[in-house]
């Protein structure tokens, strides 16, 4: 009867303990989310006085299930998100790996690789498109001066502007991917690795058959939060290429900004914002219940 008194009591003392924070985020989530869902169903162009006072229903859902650009801003979108990611993961490994066989000084090199998340998305559109400005960009200098068989100018193809943009992502994120693979690889029991040594196994077979399988939660768990967040790309799009060529580099959180403020259709854009948020949620729960399934 005690333990049951003490129990009652600690989670009472933890919901006050949390009971503020939980309000503050209520306050600056849910509110702004029912609102943004409340401004889909009607009509407001800031174009057309009076229009936030049209209520249209789910018009603004019919009109995105048949707009074009919308469904070339998701595949992009897609694509983006796919090949980043596995890139990264890939590098990811490489890097990892190479840092669990060098103790000596890792800390230093740890940190050192951190120096890309530090920098704000914004800043480095901005350092890519100094570097690579046809004019006086250090690319630019190089490919000229080394007669490299490379584009000077890589905002003016599409599928070069995109593969940019996700070099830039990549050389981002790569790090963060490396240095959670690497506290995976730490965890891993050396017993693991003696066993497939005395069964003959060599270096090729001990990494497929025993490290990635033992990894595969990890990266399966690093990959899913980064897709999520690699979803709501927006900064390094908007500053490099602004979605150009054309549209080529438009990716969703992009289209839904032109949207609302190129074009003042933010009934529609809050549309376009409950759709992503209703992807999010269910790539969230996805990702729950994976956890709990490796748990």
């Amino acid at each position: 009867m005690m333990k049951k008194s003490n129990l009652i009591n600690d989670r009472k003392l933890a919901f006050r303990f949390h009971f503020p924070a939980f309000f503050v985020l209520l306050f600056i989530t849910l509110i702004p989310l029912l609102y943004t869902f409340r401004l889909s169903l009607f009509n407001y162009q800031l174009s057309i006085p009076g229009s936030d006072k049209e209520f249209i229903g789910l018009a603004n859902y019919i009109e995105l299930i048949h707009d074009a650009e919308f469904f070339k801003s998701i595949g992009i979108t897609l694509l983006y998100v796919f090949v980043s990611v596995f890139v990264e993961i890939v590098i990811g490994i490489i890097i990892a790996l190479i840092l669990n066989k060098i103790p000596f000084m890792r800390r230093i090199f740890t940190s050192a690789i951190l120096i890309p998340m530090m920098i704000a998305p914004l800043v480095i559109g901005l350092m890519f498109s100094f570097f690579t400005n046809p004019q006086f960009g250090l690319y630019s200098y190089i490919v000229n001066y080394f007669e490299l068989p490379l584009p000077t100018v890589l905002t003016d193809k599409p599928a070069i502007a995109l593969v940019t943009l996700m070099i830039m992502d990549i050389w981002e994120w790569a790090p963060y991917m490396a240095l959670v693979f690497l506290s995976g690889l730490q965890s891993i029991e050396g017993e693991f690795y003696e066993a497939a040594e005395i069964d003959g196994a060599n270096g090729r077979q001990i990494f497929w058959k025993v490290t990635i399988p033992l990894m595969k939660p990890i990266i399966a768990v690093s990959g899913l939060l980064r897709a999520m967040e690699c979803l709501k790309e927006f900064d390094k799009p908007y500053i490099f290429t602004g979605g150009g060529p054309g549209n080529a580099t438009e990716v969703i959180d992009l289209f839904t900004y032109k949207q609302a403020f190129t074009q003042f259709r933010f009934s529609y854009a809050s549309a376009l914002c409950v759709v992503l948020f209703i992807t999010l949620i269910v790539l969230g729960v996805f990702y729950e219940k994976f956890t709990m399934k490796e748990n």
